[in-house]
């Protein structure tokens, strides 16, 4: 199966087949999709652990997790393994519109950490007329790159969080290249264009999906985007 198709693929090996959902991908042209097992929201949520586990996340203390309802094939995992450490957390979406449930949050409670905040939302907080670093200052912080400048302008350091097809990549504050889970996905730097493949027995077949944004790709698969 080729990214000329969608790379959308429902078929999947012995019961992977039997327990499934269907996910949204976001492409360059258009959106498409796709096949989700079972078994796929389990490894990913294995990877969400590691990633929670290297942020430092601690046993009941809240967590501000941001993430597109279109996006809850990705997002369900990183829900799933807060449930799976004890970890109370809240959602908001990552849009301007939404910025009153994201101030809300960060304002009336001690968030230990605040996931997928975006330039969208970053700039609405700034609006309502926050104060970036005594609203964040006392928390983790993982935003997407938009955002990234302006947290660091507030005296801040996120990690950086990579939308990249049907997964996230993270980079921690000190730089060095984002990491993703190598044991379910490959990504390549084409011609200067980021495509993601499936290496994992996953329900969707993926193979070089170009995901339409430029960057460089290190010899261990740590991604840099370009500006």
């Amino acid at each position: 199966m080729t990214h000329t198709s969608a790379a959308t693929d429902p078929r999947a090996p012995g019961e992977l087949a039997s327990r499934w959902a269907i996910g949204l991908l976001r492409l360059p042209g258009g959106t498409h999709t796709y096949t989700v097992s079972l078994r796929d929201i389990e490894a990913d949520t294995a990877w969400a652990r590691a990633v929670y586990e290297r942020l430092g996340l601690r046993a009941g203390e809240p967590v501000h997790l941001i993430g597109a309802g279109c996006d809850n094939e990705i997002l369900w995992p990183y829900e799933a393994a807060l449930m799976e450490m004890g970890v109370p957390f809240g959602v908001a979406e990552p849009v301007g519109i939404d910025a009153p449930r994201t101030d809300m949050f960060l304002r009336r409670l001690r968030m230990q950490a605040v996931i997928g905040l975006t330039g969208e939302l970053v700039d609405a907080l700034v609006a309502l007329g926050r104060d970036l670093n005594a609203l964040l200052a006392r928390s983790i912080v993982v935003a997407t790159p938009d955002a990234v400048g302006t947290l660091r302008a507030a005296r801040l350091a996120p990690w950086t969080v990579l939308p990249l097809g049907p997964l996230w990549a993270f980079e921690p504050p000190q730089g060095g290249g984002a990491d993703y889970d190598r044991s379910e996905w490959r990504v390549e730097a084409i011609d200067g264009e980021l495509r993601v493949t499936a290496i994992g027995p996953r329900a969707t077949t993926l193979r070089r999906l170009p995901l339409g944004l430029r960057g460089t790709v290190s010899a261990d698969g740590r991604v840099w985007l370009q500006p």
